[in-house]
């Protein structure tokens, strides 16, 4: 079975990312986000990269970044979304 590439889109001016990880797909806003990558509340600007199976995220107004595996990205959202249920 062919697995599609990690995928994220950045929506309603960086207030709201996609996610698509192996096939499975996920919407957060940049708050929740920021909440999941252990960063403090900052204000709205956001780059993400997709190197492979690395996702590093940049926040332009704070000078904050992350990078992570596709495996540790995908662990934290499963989290999050068992914890909403």
């Amino acid at each position: 079975m062919v697995q599609s590439a990690p995928s994220a889109l950045v929506i309603d001016q960086g207030s709201k990312v996609l996610f698509r990880i192996n096939g499975k797909f996920y919407e957060l806003t940049q708050k929740a986000l920021r909440l999941l990558l252990g960063l403090p509340q900052g204000p709205a600007g956001l780059g993400i990269t997709i190197d492979r199976n690395r996702f590093r995220f940049e926040f332009t107004e704070d000078n904050q970044e992350i990078e992570l595996t596709t495996d540790q990205l995908k662990r934290r959202l499963s989290k999050q979304v068992a914890a909403k249920k």
